[in-house]
């Protein structure tokens, strides 16, 4: 049975190749590679339903029969055509099959079909007949999405040791260490940065004392010389009088 456990690995920047590849691993199954000339789906039923991929035009006219036997059944699933173009299209050789030849497929051949998607939100999707809500027997295809079905089939061992599951940890942890490099990096830039601006600071604080003691001492000195010219120009007649009697000067 297909492992329902949630996910360990985180999908994100997988693409969707490695996303099937991981949950196939993780559910356990190994993949049958089917030509991609159109008839991929039908390749794929054929190869689960009768071992041999080669029957895929059987498959598609035994699945063609069904719907023109049973249109009720599947009309309501087409919204691009009628129903009779659909059916006379899907009659064609390499004409893609789609979700309404798969549902068509679990009807007339009393399957439970599971499909193991590489939609990142969908891991799998199942399809019952209606004749039956559990049949007996269940068929597995692989989805990668909107590209191409395959067959699959469960492994005897199914484990996390293949080569494709180590790659895909691989490429997170080498991911994940570019990640880590990345942010230390870019803390030891902004360190750097905080220590350049707090060295322009502490330098223009000292620029800046500087400045002003000079100023403070080109302000005194300034001062000191606007007294002293204040006082050479207020020079009074008792000064005068003084300094003649030290002289022994007389005006009489």
């Amino acid at each position: 049975m297909p492992n329902m456990q949630t996910k360990s690995l985180c999908l994100d920047d997988l693409s969707d190749r490695e996303i099937l590849e991981y949950r196939l691993e993780w559910e356990g199954f190994t993949e049958y590679k089917m030509q991609s000339d159109g008839n991929c789906q039908f390749r794929a039923l054929a190869d689960q339903l009768y071992k041999n991929s080669a029957l895929h035009k059987l498959v598609r006219q035994e699945i063609v029969q069904q719907l023109k036997t049973h249109p009720k059944m599947y009309k309501e699933f087409i919204n691009n055509m009628s129903f009779s173009e659909y059916v006379k299209n899907m009659s064609k050789n390499s004409e893609w099959g789609d979700e309404v030849t798969i549902k068509a497929a679990a009807d007339l051949y009393v399957v439970k079909i599971v499909l193991v998607t590489s939609i990142k939100q969908t891991p799998l999707i199942e399809f019952l007949p209606k004749s039956q809500k559990e049949p007996d027997r269940v068929i597995h295809l692989s989805y990668l999405s909107g590209i191409h079905f395959n067959s699959i089939h469960q492994k005897k061992d199914p484990g996390f040791g293949s080569a494709s599951m180590k790659k895909l940890h691989r490429k997170k942890e080498k991911e994940q260490k570019k990640i880590e490099e990345e942010r230390k990096k870019k803390e030891e830039e902004e360190e750097r940065v905080r220590k350049e601006k707090e060295q322009e600071e502490k330098k223009r604080d000292k620029e800046e004392k500087k400045r002003d003691k000079e100023e403070r001492k080109m302000a005194k000195v300034k001062k000191e010389k606007k007294e002293k010219k204040n006082k050479d120009k207020h020079f009074h007649f008792s000064d005068m009088m003084s300094i003649l009697e030290q002289e022994d000067y007389s005006f009489f």
